[in-house]
């Protein structure tokens, strides 16, 4: 992929914006209210992605992947908080947040000469590169695994601001001296993750197809569902374990739960036409599920043989 291959503004805004949305539903999950730690890491992530954005403007696709990669942070920032520092304030919690995602903005600051050469001229990395790049993971799982011994041992001294805030300080050190290194790997992340929007791109038409026939299977067994719910005197469906009449909107969500062979059990077919038609509705989604695999791979390799032929043409 050559430097000049950058996403449009409109688009760009558009995927930051989403990622930022996960961001903010990861926060406020964790926060469980808007309140302190919910806006530290929300202007953590909207300050940090607009940061990277001025830092490196060649690289448009650099601080989406990053904002990308701050919402998997929020997470596992999440899963982090409620393991192991359930009861740190809020306050602490997102100045934690935002040690190491600093730790990355200044280590990007010092080697933004370096870092701007692997933005510029982005190409995904040999395997070997791709392993160096991701090493700078290995202390970070250290500090958290360290963590979760001590918790089991020390959990009063363990779980405190200032503990909490050493191990965050720890991880942000360690992300500062490999900036170069995470940088890599967000350039390689990002790279992957623009070919696999391509390869997407170019299935739309077969899985919308797909999703056509899926739907009126869908449509159409649950009105069979509503209509012999509600035109019989017999007792069809049992809906919390009391035998009634099926409403549009429940046959539909019982249609979709039977095609899809979940199954969540808050409808029953109660009468052996009910079960039939469930079952006859079970075949259709196998079937179809089977024949869209097959059309998804064969419209696939169609695709890959005229580009094969394009190229030899040229």
């Amino acid at each position: 992929m050559r430097a000049e291959r950058k996403l449009s503004t409109p688009r760009e805004l558009v995927l930051l914006a989403v990622s930022l949305v996960l961001v903010a539903l990861v926060a406020l999950s964790l926060a469980r209210s808007p309140n302190v730690l919910f806006v530290s890491i929300v202007l953590t992530a909207a300050l940090s992605t607009a940061i990277s954005r001025w830092l490196f403007p060649a690289g448009s696709f650099f601080s989406l992947t990053f904002a990308n990669l701050i919402a998997v942070y929020a997470t596992i920032f999440a899963f982090f908080m409620e393991e192991l520092y359930p009861d740190v304030g809020d306050e602490a919690a997102g100045i934690g947040f935002s040690l190491p995602v600093l730790g990355f903005l200044i280590g990007s600051w010092l080697r933004r000469r370096d870092i701007s050469d692997v933005v510029d001229h982005p190409r995904i990395g040999t395997g070997d590169a791709l392993y160096r790049a991701l090493i700078w993971l290995l202390p970070v799982f250290l500090v958290g695994a360290t963590m979760f011994v001590l918790s089991s041992v020390a959990e009063p001294i363990v779980n405190s601001n200032i503990a909490f805030l050493a191990s965050m300080l720890t991880i942000g050190l360690i992300v500062l001296a490999v900036a170069h290194n995470v940088a890599r790997f967000l350039v390689d992340a990002g790279l992957l993750f623009d070919e696999f929007m391509q390869r997407m791109t170019r299935l739309v038409v077969p899985a919308f197809a797909f999703l056509t026939f899926y739907s009126m299977i869908v449509i159409v067994f649950g009105s069979l569902y509503s209509i012999i719910s509600q035109f019989s005197h017999v007792a069809h469906f049992r809906i919390g374990g009391v035998a009634r009449t099926l409403s549009f909107s429940e046959a539909i969500h019982f249609s979709i739960t039977t095609i899809s062979t979940v199954g969540y059990g808050d409808i029953v077919p109660a009468s052996n036409l009910a079960r039939v038609l469930a079952s006859v509705e079970v075949i259709c989604g196998v079937i179809l599920l089977l024949f869209g695999v097959s059309e998804l791979l064969e419209y696939t390799r169609e695709h890959q043989r005229m580009r094969s032929e394009r190229a030899k043409r040229h």
